[in-house]
Order: C-alpha cells, then structure tokens, then sequence
C-alpha cells in the first residue's frame, strides 16, 4: 500500500482536482484506492457527494478516536472509498495537543494496511497538524503548481518542513513530481515560468511531470456534476493530460 499527499502551500493550484482525478484514474485502472479530505474546506468531498454530509462521519471522528477509518468510510465509485472532510478540522491545531498527536494519521491508516493499494491524502494549504499528519503517514508527495500561482519561495518553507519531517520519523519523504496545472502553451507566463519551476523541482530533489495539466471548463464541470472526470468526459484533452500523468506517477512510485 503506497500513501501519497498532494500538497501545496499556496491555494488555488489544482491540488484538490489533482488527488480526486489521480484517485479516479488509479480506481479506473483496477487498482483499490482511499481518498481522504484532510482539507478543512472539504472542497475535495464536495467533489463526490452532496452538501448535505452532516449525518455522515468524518475524518474529525478518526482523530478523536471515535470512529476508525473503516467505520468511516464511504464508497463513491468502484475501487474507490472516501473519507469525508469536516470543517471542526480547522481548529486542529489547537484541539489535538496531545503526544504523538503528529502520527494519529499514520495510526490510523496503519488499521488498513493490505485492503488498499494507494490512499491519496488531499491535504490544506498550510502547513499545519494535518498537513505534518499527511506528511509523516506518506510514502510520496506529489505537489501541484499553477503558472498564475507559482511560488519559489513557498517550495522553500514546504522544502524545510520536508527536512523537518525527516528528522521526525529518520526518513525522508520523497517527492515523485511537481505537476503543472491550469497550463496554457499559448501564453508567454507558461513559457517564462519553466526554468523556475525546473529549480524548484531541483530544490525538492525531483522532477516535472511531463505531462501538463491544460485548463479546461469541463474539470469543473464535472466537480459540480459529482462526478469523476474520466466517468464526466472521458475523452476531453484535460483527461488525457490526466491519463498521461497517472502513467508518470505510477512508473514514479514503481508502480
């Protein structure tokens, strides 16, 4: 089972479309996937289920030890479960002060180990307990970056909680790529932003994908639809651009 976060500080990068469309792709493949929305907007679980999830258990019941995560759960396509976000997780920082309150995640997940082949964590734009959570349960980080939104500087803070991380469980946590999204070819911002995105993959000890992620209406679209894109439109370029880069992404991990 390979645990895999896709992380950016910054908002607004494709993150949460980037783990709802890799988990999809790897389900569609035939491979067993959990998806989890660490993010306290919960934007990721709106991509799969309606508003109201209030009935529902959550990832906030997982680290108060009142729900594991089998319990919690709930399937939203073949090869394909979900653990829903829930916005009390904003105040984790303040609310989970107990020891070892940085690897509850990791304990969690760790119930699971062989019902799964990949859990993709959708994590928050910042670098707080859940973000740290997300970090030490992972195998792999995949990080996505958007031509209107890059920021050098960002990929060094994420590069020195890497390094922290490191010292915190005596492993590194490698990086299999930094994605580029919402990539227009045409424009002269796309062009000039490529050697800088290829430092900051030198800074992370990795490397681009080379796929990129154009934009597309229909990504949105199909969020709004509830559904996955390779279900919503299968054969919109967006979801080739996507096919591509799970292809990467799994020679990546050794897959």
């Amino acid at each position: 089972m390979k645990i895999v976060s896709i992380s950016n500080i910054k908002g607004g990068v494709g993150k949460t479309t980037t783990a709802a469309v890799l988990a999809a792709g790897l389900a569609e493949k035939g491979y067993r996937v959990l998806l989890i929305d660490s993010d306290p907007q919960t934007n990721l679980t709106m991509c799969f289920l309606q508003e109201q999830t209030d009935e529902l258990s959550s990832l906030y019941d997982i680290y108060g030890d009142s729900e594991s995560i089998d319990d919690v759960k709930v399937p939203v396509r073949d090869n394909l479960d979900l653990i829903i976000g829930d916005f009390e997780l904003c105040n984790a920082d303040i609310q989970f002060t107990k020891a070892g309150r940085l690897k509850m995640l990791k304990k969690a997940i760790k119930s699971i180990d062989g019902e799964y082949d990949f859990v993709i964590i959708d994590t928050p734009p910042n670098l707080g307990v859940l973000s740290l959570n997300a970090f030490i349960a992972s195998d792999y980080m995949v990080v996505p970056m958007s031509v209107d939104s890059f920021s050098l500087k960002g990929v060094r803070l994420l590069k020195e909680t890497l390094d922290d991380v490191a010292d915190e469980t005596e492993k590194e946590l490698p990086v299999a790529g930094i994605l580029l999204t919402k990539y227009n070819s045409r424009t002269n911002v796309s062009k000039l932003l490529e050697k800088s995105l290829n430092s900051a993959a030198g800074l992370l000890g990795t490397k681009v994908f080379g796929n990129r992620i154009r934009q597309a209406v229909v990504v949105q679209e199909s969020q709004i639809a509830k559904e996955d894109l390779f279900s919503y439109s299968p054969d919109a370029k967006v979801a080739e651009d996507y096919k591509g880069f799970i292809d990467e992404f799994l020679e990546r991990t050794g897959a």
